[in-house]
């Protein structure tokens, strides 16, 4: 008869469930307390294993900090929109903008969600400074020129349509603080969000004698 206050054995991870495992570790460990504090030894001790073990799967701290940026960039790996002129094939420019203005701003939102605090907890580690200058500027070109594109089909000017566009695309990443930090509760940054982009684009359109279709 089995001695009930037995310990049940310990379950055998697999290879890629054990990295997974330490990567999992290793991720909180940098969104509780930043980059700086992450290191090989933590990581073992935190997740109940050798040293050696974590510098098998990972080399180096460097390894397992790229590792961990993998992590967020697969977020993120997703196909660019459409070109304008496609997308207003069954749909009015505003319809369009709106629609996309509204589900876009969630998207994004629900990615910061999942990967927004520790994006921001890497983007102070040194050896990521190029990778993460690089990732926000791709993003955030195409996204400039996409509603730029847009906005002028609305009848906006190009130079108003460019600027506004930039406004907004740069207000959408200090957005990313917010809601990583928890700042202020998710619900509250959308409806801020879009309520005053949706109301200053109006007013923009006004202003400048357009009357969208």
């Amino acid at each position: 008869m089995t001695d009930s206050t037995t310990a049940a054995p310990r379950t055998r991870l697999s290879p890629e469930e054990r990295r997974r495992h330490l990567v999992d570790v290793a991720r909180s460990i940098v969104e509780r307390q930043g980059a700086a504090a992450l290191s090989m030894e933590g990581v073992a001790e935190e997740a109940g294993v050798s040293r050696a073990l974590v510098y098998n799967y990972f080399g180096n701290r460097a390894g397992l900090v790229e590792s961990l940026w993998a992590e967020v960039e697969s977020l993120w790996n997703v196909d660019p929109m459409p070109p304008v002129s496609e997308m207003l094939r069954d749909v009015t420019p505003r319809e369009l903008f709106e629609r996309r203005f509204i589900d876009n701003t969630r998207w994004y939102f629900d990615q910061i969600e999942q990967g927004g605090l520790l994006y921001y907890r890497l983007m102070s580690e040194p050896q990521l400074v190029e990778s993460v200058e690089h990732h926000r500027r791709s993003i955030q070109q195409a996204n400039v020129q996409w509603w730029a594109d847009l906005l002028v089909e609305m009848g906006l000017d190009p130079e108003r349509a460019l600027v506004y566009s930039s406004l907004f695309n740069g207000a959408t990443e200090q957005m990313w603080g917010l809601i990583a930090r928890g700042d202020a509760r998710r619900g509250v940054i959308e409806e801020v969000f879009l309520s005053s982009g949706l109301a200053s684009l109006h007013h923009l359109l006004d202003s400048a004698g357009v009357t969208p279709a």
